[in-house]
């Protein structure tokens, strides 16, 4: 994903945030994005040897030791730096060298580490460094990623690392909530370039190094689909549902009631009817699903080729942040590229994973970019009736059914429908008839 603010060439950004919030990270992936777009890359450093540096990132998928082969890429260890004389001498170094690389991306971590040095001098420190901010990136037009460490409990830099003449200033900060780690990105300036969002979610991972999670572009919204993209029909009974492609639809399901019996109901006839589906679970396993499907099939002819198209791809909410998996599901539709998506278990996954408040904004942004993608949504909560009005984003659906028992079979009624002022009548489903995966 791409920030929310842009950065422009010859900039200045100030990186800070605590140890351990992924400052070292980003500058990684700033400078590999550029050496990828032929953009030679330096990076300064002052606390970590190169051979520790280079084993971290190839853990994250950069291979800085390929573009230094290639002279496009320089580490410069500056671990043994101890006064401002040999600072002097370490900048002059890093002028040349930006002039014989002709580079344009430039990381320098850190600029405590450099304040530091002699807390005596810190007038000469900054002068030092006013300097080699004009004669380098400013007047050589290198865009630099300026490294800093926010104290703990400190909203400023300190050592009026703040004073310096920077076009951007992004904090760094970890949040923990439900136990598991949630990254942001606090983007307070950006010179040139209109913020949009103050605070954006991210995760540090194999091999993409950093994912952002910036909201879709809203080009459409739910209960706003253009039915013209097509229609997905589910025969229930002597009845059928009809839903328009790239809506997306909430079924709420009595507690006493086990959704899996009428999934494996509707999924074979959707199956038959050429739709390729992603079901995740939070309260069945796949072994558990993909046996109960492989079953519902059996007497179908091309029943392999149709289970194919089932994809049954669990997460485990108890293993990651909200940020995590919500780029994870993002990640298995690029892929996959299903036209139906199948969630089951949502009650289970909001308990464990997240705040409600973060919980709404992501699953929002799910169904904006599911619906934008024209990408039909089916999705499966736990809730008694009276209670259905406390289901986040409830007033969000296109449609809304609600599934529960009577006199020993099931029984759908319909609370809301798209673009439809009166909802369904209620439909009665014979309990045989979903055991057997029958549509009738």
């Amino acid at each position: 994903m791409k920030f929310s603010a842009k950065y422009t060439e010859a900039q200045i950004i100030l990186i800070a945030g605590n140890p351990g919030t992924g400052k070292t990270t980003l500058g990684s992936k700033f400078l590999y994005e550029g050496l990828k777009n032929d953009e030679n890359s330096i990076y300064l450093n002052f606390t970590e040897t190169k051979k520790d540096f280079y084993r971290n990132m190839l853990n994250l998928g950069i291979d800085f030791e390929y573009y230094e082969k290639q002279g496009k890429f320089k580490y410069i260890e500056a671990i043994t730096i101890t006064d401002i004389n040999a600072l002097s001498d370490l900048l002059q170094e890093l002028l040349n060298l930006i002039d014989k690389m002709n580079a344009k991306r430039l990381v320098i971590d850190s600029i405590s580490a450099i304040m530091q040095l002699g807390e005596q001098n810190l007038g000469k420190i900054r002068e030092l460094l006013h300097n080699f901010f004009y004669l380098g990136p400013k007047l050589k037009e290198v865009t630099t990623f300026l490294i800093a460490e926010l104290p703990y409990g400190k909203k400023s830099v300190g050592y009026g690392v703040e004073e310096f003449i920077v076009d951007g200033v992004i904090i760094l900060k970890i949040k923990i909530v439900k136990r598991k780690i949630i990254r942001l990105m606090e983007i307070r300036k950006m010179r040139g370039n209109e913020i949009s969002i103050g605070e954006v979610p991210f995760v540090i991972e194999y091999p993409d190094v950093i994912s952002f999670r910036v909201p879709p572009t809203l080009n459409i919204i739910p209960s706003g689909i253009n039915p013209s993209k097509g229609f997905i029909e589910i025969k229930v009974g002597n009845n059928k549902l009809t839903f328009a492609s790239g809506t997306q639809n909430i079924f709420i399901v009595n507690p006493s009631v086990d959704s899996l019996p009428f999934l494996s109901f509707i999924i074979p006839q959707l199956l038959v009817k050429g739709n390729r589906i992603v079901y995740r679970s939070y309260i069945h396993s796949e072994s558990t699903i993909k046996d109960k499907m492989t079953k519902c099939l059996e007497y179908y002819p091309n029943n392999k080729e149709l289970i194919n198209n089932l994809l049954v791809r669990n997460l485990n909410p108890s293993s990651k942040s909200i940020i995590e998996l919500e780029l994870n599901a993002e990640k298995i539709d690029n892929i996959e590229k299903p036209n139906i998506v199948i969630v089951e278990g949502l009650s289970t996954y909001i308990d464990i994973v997240s705040d409600l408040d973060t919980y709404k904004e992501e699953h929002y942004n799910n169904l904006i970019r599911r619906a934008g993608n024209n990408i039909t949504g089916f999705y499966f909560i736990n809730e008694f009736e009276e209670n259905m009005s406390k289901i986040p984003l409830i007033s969000v659906y296109d449609n809304v059914f609600y599934l529960t028992i009577k006199d020993k079979n099931i029984l759908l009624k319909s609370i809301r429908n798209h673009l439809k002022a009166v909802p369904l009548d209620p439909i009665e489903i014979d309990a045989r008839s979903i055991e057997s995966c029958i549509a009738g």
